[in-house]
């Protein structure tokens, strides 16, 4: 019998809107939820769950580009008790994410353009001695590239998330959170 392992979950915010649970295990390694890895790409929360237990064409696809299919269940503390969750490895989300963008979703493709410029952009500041960027940069930037991968769909994804930064910064303002 399996003992549940637990970790601790935080909230993994790339940009406004764009954010997936994040887990870290005993052993040190980093864990993505499988709801959250879904809908972060442009599938329904349950689309992983669901392609992994049917062993169709999908999964074979994932498989194909290295996907391993290992989904570890993990306790959380939550409020009255504990919250179960179930993870896939940092290494299966990216190959969610190419997966997704080859076939043309636009969330996936977006997500890919945004963290490979992250990426590229870092190697590139050290290699000419530029001071690496804090996280507040990196995700002003990747929320730049995120929205302009999107094209006229990002820019009226970015009009909603600013309406919505700005109601929630004056609601915290004001004291009104109800």
């Amino acid at each position: 019998m399996n003992e549940t392992v637990k970790a601790k979950r935080a909230i993994i915010s790339f940009c406004p809107g764009i954010e997936v649970e994040g887990f870290e295990l005993p052993d040190g390694s980093y864990h993505v939820s499988i709801t959250t890895a879904s809908m972060a790409i442009g599938f329904a929360k349950n689309w992983l769950s669901r392609n992994i237990s049917r062993s169709g064409n999908t999964f074979k696809a994932l498989q194909l580009i290295g996907f391993t299919s290992l989904v570890s269940e993990v306790v959380t503390p939550s409020d009255g008790g504990e919250q179960l969750s179930k993870l896939i490895s940092i290494d299966d989300f990216s190959r969610m994410i190419i997966y997704a963008a080859s076939k043309g979703k636009k969330e996936a493709i977006a997500l890919n353009m945004a963290l490979t410029k992250m990426s590229l952009t870092d190697f590139f500041r050290d290699a000419f001695g530029a001071r690496p960027l804090t996280i507040e940069e990196k995700r002003k930037a990747f929320y730049e590239t995120y929205v302009a991968s999107l094209g006229w769909e990002g820019w009226l994804i970015m009009d909603r998330w600013e309406d919505e930064i700005i109601l929630e910064s004056y609601l915290f303002l004001t004291g009104d959170m109800n």
